[in-house]
C-alpha cells in the first residue's frame, strides 16, 4: 500500500493531529486533505474529538523519528471512537511491537491493522498500523482490508473472539520454528563471518609475504645488475674469457683489459671498483 492511502483508510477525519517535530514533511507524505485540520499536538492542549486522527511517525532514528512513550499521552487523551495511524521506520523484522502495543493497550486503544507500506527507500516506512480508542472490541480487519475503518458496526460475536485467539495460538505454533530456525541461521552467519575474518587476515599475510619477497627480488636484480656494471665484474669475465680460449688470450685479455681501464678513467671509477 502506498503511504498517501493510509489516512483515507482510517475514515473521515476532520482533525489530523501530529506527535513529532517534522515541520511538513509528514503531512506531505500523507497528503493530508484540505479539508482536514491539521495540527500539532500539545500535551493538555486542544480537546480531541471522536473525528481526531492521531498520526506519528515512530521508530529507532531520534532525529528523524519519535519513540512509543512521546507518542503514549496522545493517545491517553483520544476520545472513543478517535483513531491513531503510525508510521513505523524499523524493517519488519526488526519490528519492537511490543514497546508500541503497550503504550495502546494502556490507552484503550485497539490494533485495528497493520498494512506493509510500498516505496519503503522514499520515505523509510516499513509499515503502518492502524488503532482506534475503544470501550468494546471492534470488529476484526483482514491483512490487507483497504475498506475505511468503521466502529460502529455490531461487536464481534463469540465465534469471532474464539477464530481470533485460535489464530494468535496456531500464529504462535507456527513461527516458533521460523524463531528457531532464524537463531540457528544467525549462528552460521556468525561462524561465516569469524571464517572470512580468519580468511582475511590468511590473505593480508600472504600478500605482505609476497611484496616482502618482491622486495627482496628487486633488490637482488638491482645488486647484479651493480656487480655486472662494477669493474671487478668485467675485469673477470675477460680473464674467465681468455682461460675459456687459451690460444686467444695473449691477445684478447691485455686488449680487454686496457678496454675496461680507459672505460674506467672516462666514467671516473674509483681504484678497487
Amino acid at each position: 500500500m502506498l503511504i498517501q492511502e493510509l489516512l483515507p483508510l482510517v475514515g473521515d477525519a476532520k482533525t489530523v493531529v501530529e506527535v513529532s517535530d517534522s515541520g511538513e514533511t509528514l503531512k506531505e507524505l500523507l497528503r493530508a486533505p484540505a479539508s482536514s485540520a491539521y495540527r500539532k499536538y500539545v500535551p493538555g492542549g486542544e480537546k480531541m474529538d471522536p473525528d481526531t486522527v492521531v498520526v506519528a511517525f515512530v521508530g529507532p532514528r531520534p532525529e528523524t523519528h519519535v519513540d512509543a512513550e512521546t507518542v503514549a499521552p496522545a493517545l491517553r487523551e483520544l476520545p472513543v471512537g478517535g483513531r491513531a495511524l503510525l508510521l513505523l521506520g524499523w524493517a519488519v523484522p526488526d519490528l519492537p511491537y511490543h514497546r508500541l502495543l503497550d503504550e495502546l493497550v494502556t490507552a484503550g486503544c485497539q490494533v485495528l491493522q497493520v498494512v506493509p507500506l510500498d516505496k519503503v527507500s522514499r520515505h523509510g516506512a516499513h509499515c503502518a498500523v492502524l488503532a482506534a480508542r475503544v470501550d468494546r472490541l471492534a470488529p476484526l480487519r483482514t491483512h490487507l482490508s483497504d475498506t475505511p475503518v468503521a466502529l460502529d458496526e455490531e461487536t464481534p460475536d463469540l465465534r469471532a473472539l474464539l477464530r481470533l485467539t485460535g489464530e494468535y495460538v496456531f500464529g504462535d505454533l507456527l513461527s516458533r520454528p521460523l524463531r528457531r530456525k532464524l537463531a540457528e541461521t544467525a549462528d552460521r552467519v556468525k561462524e561465516q563471518d569469524e571464517r572470512i575474518r580468519h580468511l582475511e587476515k590468511e590473505i593480508k599475510a600472504r600478500d605482505a609475504a609476497v611484496t616482502a619477497a618482491e622486495s627482496r627480488v628487486a633488490r637482488a636484480r638491482k645488486e647484479a645488475a651493480d656487480l655486472r656494471a662494477s669493474t671487478s665484474f668485467r675485469v673477470g669475465a675477460t680473464v674467465v674469457q681468455g682461460a675459456r680460449r687459451p690460444t686467444r688470450a695473449i691477445v684478447s685479455v691485455p686488449v680487454g683489459l686496457v678496454r675496461i681501464w680507459r672505460k674506467r678513467d672516462k666514467s671516473g671509477g674509483r681504484p678497487g671498483q
